[in-house]
């Protein structure tokens, strides 16, 4: 609009006699402001109607459940954040029959990262976890997460805590670009930084090709948004009878960046001991057909994570570990039968672990 306008004045100008070297500097002004205007107006767009369903519903439910607890400033028995590995494979529903009071934050591609920008917006804001678990696939323990791949992982980063998070970001991260991209965000916003228009753009693309995806867009959204919050994020994904094809982990090259992980896990140690609650790491199975068909070295680093999360100030209550193929409804995530059964394995997981450390604190320490 910005644009058309000025050209419009352009051809005004010259019909009056102004000369083509007076209204060029004009015209190039006016086109950059309009490239601007576009970049922050889309910005500040309905994302709702532009993101495909139904990941950025689940983002808003997620974003939602966020909100509501700070707003009641809860002290769950447990708060588990994790991955969709998690909202596919560990029921609150079922942790909740058991008689625990629990809070599941868990997003598709939210890693480490994200899972302590979200424990730490939750901490800030009042509320009082008496244990966390840290509950991921091993993907996790070998990438570093979507933030700043996945408009609906980066836009966790929100609320007052958004500055100090993407400090946070820079401060851990090894890849000089997104060092760079993670500090002037910090400082600047992701709105004037245009790092919200360069995430937006693949979804604007479809939308503009095909206007009516908007709607669709925008309805199906508010449908998950609703259903995923009626859940509490328990969600198993695929419903496929027999899987044939390897997880993630299979593009796992050897050369992913882990220090963020690192990083983040160690903090969230440190946020424990400062809040006085144990943190725990749980590891979401993965197949028979991918313990078989992954490279060696892939599980080998994730297990290098997992030994050494004791020195992270983190509890690991458990090895990796497989399912029958018959208990995934696609490569990554496990189906409702296997839901069952790694929610059955989790309880009792935690409950020998906390009975460990009931049988410690009892134990009259010597002199």
């Amino acid at each position: 609009m910005s644009s058309s306008t000025s050209s419009s004045e352009a051809k005004a100008s010259d019909t009056k006699g102004t000369g083509a070297r007076t209204s060029a500097p004009m015209f190039l002004a006016a086109m950059l402001g309009g490239a601007l205007l576009t970049v922050g107006g889309f910005s500040f767009a309905p994302e709702a109607w532009i993101h495909k369903a139904p990941e950025y519903g689940m983002a808003e439910a997620y974003e939602d459940h966020i909100e509501q607890a700070c707003a009641k400033k809860i002290a769950p028995e447990l708060l588990i954040i994790g991955d969709s590995r998690a909202v596919a494979g560990v029921s609150v529903e079922m942790i909740r029959a058991a008689g625990i009071d629990a809070e599941k934050f868990a997003l598709g591609g939210a890693g480490i990262f994200a899972g302590w920008a979200t424990l730490d917006r939750l901490i800030d804001c009042g509320v009082k976890p008496k244990t966390v678990v840290m509950a991921y696939g091993t993907i996790h323990m070998l990438d570093a997460g979507a933030i700043m791949d996945r408009t609906t992982n980066y836009d966790l980063l929100k609320g007052a805590r958004t500055s100090h998070a993407y400090a946070m970001a820079a401060a851990w991260e090894d890849r000089p670009s997104r060092k760079i991209a993670y500090k002037v965000a910090s400082i600047l916003g992701t709105e004037f930084t245009g790092i919200d228009f360069a995430l937006l753009r693949p979804a604007l693309r479809n939308v503009l090709a095909r206007p009516v995806t908007a709607i669709e867009n925008a309805i199906g959204n508010a449908r998950e948004r609703e259903s995923f919050s009626a859940s509490r994020g328990d969600r198993f994904y695929g419903l496929i009878a027999k899987i044939d094809e390897l997880p993630d982990e299979a593009e796992f090259t050897g050369e992913w960046t882990l220090a963020i992980n690192w990083s983040a896990t160690h903090q969230i140690g440190r946020m424990g001991k400062a809040g006085g609650f144990d943190v725990y790491f749980y590891i979401l199975p993965i197949s028979e057909l991918a313990k078989n068909g992954l490279p060696p070295r892939t599980l080998e680093i994730a297990e290098e994570f997992r030994k050494n999360l004791k020195d992270l100030g983190v509890t690991s209550i458990n090895d990796i570990w497989t399912l029958p193929d018959s208990d995934f409804g696609d490569p990554s995530h496990v189906n409702e039968r296997g839901r069952a059964r790694v929610t059955a394995d989790f309880l009792r997981r935690l409950g020998e672990r906390r009975s460990m450390v009931g049988d410690q604190e009892a134990t009259p320490r010597a002199g």
